[in-house]
């Protein structure tokens, strides 16, 4: 018989409290206020000789230093647990904190001295890192310090949050955002999963300690948010939870394959906005988006008390636990002659077009996006020029009783999700994107179509990649439920 499971919980306040450089858009943005505090939260497992701590940050990505340079603490703080299976996601909001950086467009060694200049009490990507690191190891030590008896149950739910944003047309090519009002709209290129997959913890009394939440959406309702600090829907979905169920209720959001998924409809979007209008006097916009975020924490809210009342008939104090962190190397989405010419092409237009810019603000959104472009394009130049062998990347595979967790460093385009899902041996899969640094990592039919998310600029593995993440994900859990 399994031995009885452990589990700890602890959060930290990760929002910067000088201004940041924001990460998500092409443009350069530097926060000056704080709409609502970025949360960094982690639950520890502990049973059946197997561990994990499962992290969630509010986040745009998971970098790879910030996670390396956070296990290497751990490592030195808790000698029996192993520092590798500390597992960190990101919700991607669009309106956080650059940290690491390595992945970033806007390179801040090329615009620092004029960001200091303006903003006198900036704090340097590398200072947000430091932070952040600290926070993830404290709160990852923490946990696994504090786990104690619990009792875990999942269930399974719904709530309507994400679209695929990627428009087709007639003549084959995708536009992400693309008009639907156009004469040769086909079609939304893919579908959608509005399933939320939840983890519930007890205490020995009863008492729910905390809820694991995972759906297919990333946080960005205002990600055109342009000077402030936000965790987006997921700042108004604890909040809405917790008031359900008590304030000392522990959030960790996870978001599952959604790299062409996002909150924003792309069909019926003018009766969606009148129901936000009607709902809360106020219509959708991308650089607020109130409404939105309401109405998504409602529906995510409404999945969790569906489910929880329910998932109380059938806990667990001990069950069969198997952590499995392996190393892939992934096909590199190698560049065509074809496809160096065009960005070639490409580069020459943007450096025309910096040239004509205005040069008394560099700050400019234009300025910056415009640059931005440039570096974007020079990664195809690098790689067309420098091509890897392949990609390492870490994916981690965890078994807990009928349920496990698949995660993916990428955007993760949501067909390779439900590939995952659909082939899994459990009951439940919870499968993770983010959970590392990573670009896009799109299906071949996204590829066929191109546009952004889906071309050698926003992806350096190929859609061949993916596909070698779902079959060893269906390899390693074929293992652990064998046994």
């Amino acid at each position: 018989m399994a031995a009885r499971i452990k589990i700890g919980w602890a959060t930290r306040d990760i929002t910067p409290q000088r201004p940041v450089m924001i990460r998500g858009l092409f443009n350069l943005r530097i926060s000056t206020r704080v709409r609502d505090p970025l949360t960094l939260t982690a639950l520890a497992i502990d049973g059946d000789g197997d561990q994990a701590i499962i992290a969630s940050i509010d986040a745009c990505g998971a970098d790879d230093e910030v996670i390396a340079q956070a296990r290497d603490i751990v490592g030195k703080r808790l000698p029996a647990f192993d520092r590798n299976k500390l597992v960190v996601s990101a919700t991607h909001t669009h309106t956080g904190p650059f940290a690491g950086g390595t992945i970033g467009l806007q390179k801040e060694e090329e615009y620092v001295e004029t960001i200091r200049a303006r903003y006198p009490d900036y704090m340097s990507v590398a200072d947000y890192t430091r932070l952040l690191v600290g926070s993830l190891a404290d709160a990852a030590c923490e946990a696994w310090e504090t786990r104690g008896d619990a009792s875990v149950g999942w269930g399974y739910s719904y709530a309507v949050v994400g679209e695929n944003r990627r428009i087709r047309y007639f003549d084959g090519r995708a536009v992400m955002y693309g008009k639907t009002n156009e004469p040769d709209f086909s079609h939304v290129e893919g579908h959608v999963d509005h399933g939320v997959n939840l983890l519930f913890t007890y205490g020995p009394d009863g008492t729910l300690m905390g809820v694991l939440v995972n759906l297919a959406c990333p946080s960005q309702s205002n990600e055109g948010g342009q000077d402030y600090i936000s965790a987006d829907f997921w700042h108004d979905t604890r909040n809405e939870i917790r008031r359900r169920f008590g304030e000392k209720v522990f959030i960790l959001p996870q978001c599952s394959a959604a790299g062409d998924i996002s909150p924003h409809r792309q069909v019926a979007a003018q009766a969606e906005d009148r129901m936000m209008r009607l709902k809360y006097g106020e219509g959708l916009n991308r650089g607020s988006n109130q409404s939105l975020r309401l109405d998504i924490a409602r529906r995510i809210a409404d999945a969790v008390s569906d489910a929880e009342p329910f998932v109380r008939k059938d806990l667990h104090e001990s069950l069969t636990m198997r952590h499995v962190c392996r190393s892939l190397a992934l096909p590199h989405w190698n560049v065509t002659e074809k496809e160096y010419n065009e960005v070639q092409e490409q580069i020459a237009q943007h450096e025309a077009a910096l040239a004509t810019l205005p040069s008394d603000d560099p700050l400019s959104a234009r300025v910056t996006s415009t640059r931005s472009r440039i570096n974007w394009c020079r990664r195809v130049v690098e790689r067309y020029e420098n091509p890897p062998e392949s990609i390492p990347v870490e994916m981690n595979v965890i078994r807990l009783g009928d349920i496990a967790f698949v995660t993916s460093p990428f955007e993760y385009y949501l067909d390779f999700g439900d590939r995952i899902k659909g082939r899994s041996p459990a009951v439940q899969t919870f499968v993770v994107q983010l959970a590392g640094g990573g670009t896009y990592l799109p299906t071949e039919r996204a590829a066929a179509g191109c546009s952004y998310g889906a071309v050698p600029a926003s992806c350096r593995v190929s859609p061949q990649g993916g596909q070698v993440i779902v079959d060893e994900a269906i390899k390693v859990l074929g293992e652990m439920y064998a046994s």
